[in-house]
């Protein structure tokens, strides 16, 4: 069965970006105009999940520089 969903390690990993880098913009996220750009994710359980498709999707659609 193919997984549904990255964990927060993993899309840390693809993003090179340390784990708390991304728990704090998802954070700053919540309490602020949404000032960084973060891949759509749910909480399940208190686990931070991110669909894979919405992931893959939401990579493709970030500004190259």
């Amino acid at each position: 069965m193919k997984p549904l969903f990255y964990r927060i390690e993993e899309v840390a990993d693809l993003l090179h970006v340390s784990k708390q880098t991304l728990y704090n913009h998802i954070n700053h996220n919540k309490k602020s105009a949404n000032q960084y750009p973060i891949p759509p994710h749910i909480r399940i359980n208190g686990r931070l999940l991110f669909p894979i498709n919405d992931f893959d999707s939401w990579v493709k659609n970030q500004p190259r520089n």
